[in-house]
């Protein structure tokens, strides 16, 4: 927690790698109700999953599992490190992002969606591609945020603004 309050992201990724323990304390961090330990806690759990590819699998089930409305949770926080964890190791992440991509018919999720897989596009957008015309039925014009995220996703895929 202090590396967390102290946010020293390097430190606390380089702690999150060499202590695949400290994944599980991460994990809880990603609903701290501070954007910034979440975010850095996002950022751990992400660089702990590259490393420990098994543990990212078991954090990857767990965090797409919150998603759905059977989990009884708000898994909405846990995107940000589904997004962390695709980011650095896309080939772990691959058979996570179409089930990703299949529940931003929930709008509350919607945004949140667009910024994982945005943040996946930047080091893998091949992976991303093929998702776009199924986000883009879900994008609600009317809503900036939506557009907005939507559109620096198609950026960085490399088919312009919404």
């Amino acid at each position: 927690m202090e590396l967390l309050q102290s946010a020293d992201s390097s430190r606390l990724e380089r702690l999150a790698a060499d202590e695949p323990r400290a994944v599980r304390h991460l994990v809880g961090r990603l609903w701290d109700p501070d954007r910034r330990v979440r975010q850095l806690a996002a950022a751990a759990v992400g660089a702990a999953a590259a490393v420990h590819r098994e543990l990212g699998r078991d954090v990857l089930k767990r965090l797409v599992w919150a998603l759905n409305d059977e989990s009884a949770t708000n898994g909405i926080y846990g995107l940000a490190a589904i997004g962390e964890i695709g980011a650095r190791d896309p080939e772990l992440a691959r058979d996570f992002l179409g089930p990703v991509a299949s529940l931003a018919r929930d709008a509350g999720l919607r945004c949140a969606i667009f910024r994982a897989l945005g943040r996946v596009a930047d080091t893998a957008p091949e992976l991303v591609e093929p998702l776009l015309a199924e986000l883009g039925a879900w994008l609600d014009r009317e809503d900036a945020e939506q557009v907005a995220a939507f559109g620096e996703l198609e950026a960085k895929v490399g088919h312009g603004a919404a």
